[in-house]
Parts: structure tokens; C-alpha cells; sequence
């Protein structure tokens, strides 16, 4: 299956608190692995600042 580029957007948090968003782009074969990228890199970009952060209300065009 041929992959696609998803431009995406999503609220960061750390449970407590709404920490702003990020945004970028991912290529994937489906909406789904996208989404599981995009849940990825938030959590990893949160431990390179060391912060536990997740992704939620992600937004794929």
C-alpha cells in the first residue's frame, strides 16, 4: 500500500494541564498508523524536554 502524507495537528498534555499544540506532517499508509505516529513523536518530543506529555484531539488533513 502506497503511503500517503498527513498534515496534523493536536492538543498536548500533560493530564493536569493543556500544554499548547504541535503540529506536522507524517507519512503512513493509513489514517490509523498516522494517528500512532503522531501519539509517538508527542510523547517522545515531551521526554527530549522531559515532560510526560500525550496527544490528544488529533487532527489529520
Amino acid at each position: 500500500m502506497a503511503k500517503k502524507t498527513y498534515h496534523w495537528t493536536a492538543a498536548v498534555s500533560d493530564g493536569r494541564h493543556h500544554d499548547g499544540e504541535s503540529a506536522g506532517t507524517v507519512r503512513a499508509s493509513s489514517e490509523a498508523e498516522a494517528r500512532a505516529l503522531v501519539v509517538d513523536w508527542v510523547r517522545q518530543d515531551g521526554a527530549r524536554k522531559k515532560r510526560t506529555w500525550t496527544a490528544t484531539d488529533i487532527t489529520l488533513t
